[in-house]
């Protein structure tokens, strides 16, 4: 092992050691079981009519046993992002807990402080033989409209009545109170289940199972930042993908456009396959996203006009202005996110984005051929991010002549 290595897991028992131990009363013994009947028994037992079966949880999903991380997250902290192999085969899957950071827990005592219980010293969703005002509390959390991160619905004034069509989308048979949780705290479940009933990809992973609040999804492949030195014909490819996936998202189905902020090289992963002449692309952590019901008839904006963004500096963030997206029935925010991202890093960093072409930003225009596709690729990013609303040209244009450019560059090479 080497010293790097060494150095970070001494490092990773230290922090482990210095820290308290989770209040849950997880035993070790079994950790995805415990999560499990933790989930079904104290945080939300009102979720499950019928109770998952945490006894099998183990058979469902399996960690990867060679993998110290995981190993060490498993006695000490369930409730983090492992890999492992699903029913038994040889495939990766990922499993992940709602619960993440404790979201729900907090909600729970939020209510109860808000809800004198009727048993003292007895936290639960159910006052008087009822959730309903669980509920209610539940919803008021999410149309916050102070909330920024997380799940958000706009438009702002019918965000209630655009919260309730999104939840008609699922089965009626479906727990309200566990779907009202997962869009509070995680809404990739519901996010995932909704995409998987759609004709067309939307680049996301596949559901696999849910357990109590962890969802196991399939495994697609390594973060983006392992791609950024492969050769130019692979990132093309990649490229391509992305921005099909970004007019995917804000297309969106059944009327609702999904705009993505949190878009960063840790979120995006990729496989490729078939002697690197094919590449899948998915978008993973879809937590933190804005869901735009495009069919209101509450937007303070006329029609015919889109949010045109225009990059705001942020020293290693993306930032938004909330209010504006939710202001009109279509924005480019995914389309310019997508352009910084294939262009930069997130401080303007040119060597750091996926199409970066180091010698290109020191290179005369005039000079080079007309057919150098790198350089006509980075001035083209380079209007997409740089330019200033109301002087942008479409977007959509812009990554329209670029996925036409990279398609004839993969042909002829």
């Amino acid at each position: 092992m080497g010293s790097a290595t060494t150095l970070y897991y001494v490092l990773l028992f230290i922090v482990i050691v210095l820290q308290r131990f989770p209040k849950d009363n997880i035993s070790t013994s079994r950790p995805l079981k415990s999560v499990c009947d933790h989930d079904s028994h104290v945080l939300c037992p009102e979720c499950f009519p019928s109770p998952p079966k945490c006894d099998e949880f183990e058979q469902l999903f399996m960690l990867h046993e060679g993998s110290l991380f995981n190993q060490i997250n498993a006695v000490l902290n369930a409730h983090t992002t492992r890999i492992g192999a699903f029913r038994g085969s040889e495939y990766l899957a990922v499993l992940k807990h709602l619960n993440r950071d404790k979201t729900m827990k907090k909600l729970l005592e939020q209510f109860c402080d808000s809800y004198p219980q009727p048993r003292k010293g007895k936290c639960t969703w159910t006052r008087h033989g009822s959730t309903e005002e669980a509920t209610h509390f539940i919803q008021q959390s999410i149309l916050d409209a102070t909330r920024i991160e997380g799940c958000i619905f706009c438009a702002t004034s019918s965000s209630g009545q655009t919260l309730q069509r999104f939840l008609a989308l699922f089965k009626p048979t479906d727990s309200a109170l566990w779907n009202l949780l997962a869009v509070r705290t995680n809404v990739e479940p519901l996010l995932l289940k909704l995409f998987a009933t759609h004709g067309t990809s939307l680049y996301v992973p596949k559901l696999l199972a849910t357990v109590g609040f962890s969802i196991v999804e399939s495994y697609e492949g390594q973060t983006l930042e392992h791609y950024y030195e492969h050769p130019l014909a692979i990132r093309m490819m990649i490229a391509s993908k992305l921005i099909k996936a970004a007019f995917a998202f804000t297309e969106g189905i059944h009327g609702f456009r999904f705009y993505l902020t949190d878009i960063n090289p840790d979120n995006v992963v990729v496989k490729v396959e078939n002697d690197s002449r094919n590449v899948l692309v998915s978008i993973v952590d879809l937590d933190n996203v804005i869901i735009l019901d495009s069919l209101a008839n509450t937007f303070s904006t006329d029609d015919g006009e889109n949010h045109v963004h225009g990059k705001i500096e942020c020293n290693g963030c993306f930032a938004y202005v909330q209010e504006d997206v939710c202001r009109y029935r279509n924005s480019d925010l995914n389309l310019f996110a997508t352009c910084q991202l294939l262009l930069e890093n997130l401080n303007g960093n040119y060597a750091a984005g996926l199409l970066h072409n180091d010698h290109s930003k020191d290179l005369d225009p005039s000079m080079a051929h007309p057919n150098d596709a790198p350089l006509i690729l980075h001035n083209l990013l380079e209007e997409c991010v740089h330019c200033q609303p109301p002087n942008c040209r479409n977007r959509s244009l812009i990554l329209h002549d670029m996925l036409a450019i990279i398609d004839q560059t993969i042909a002829q090479s």
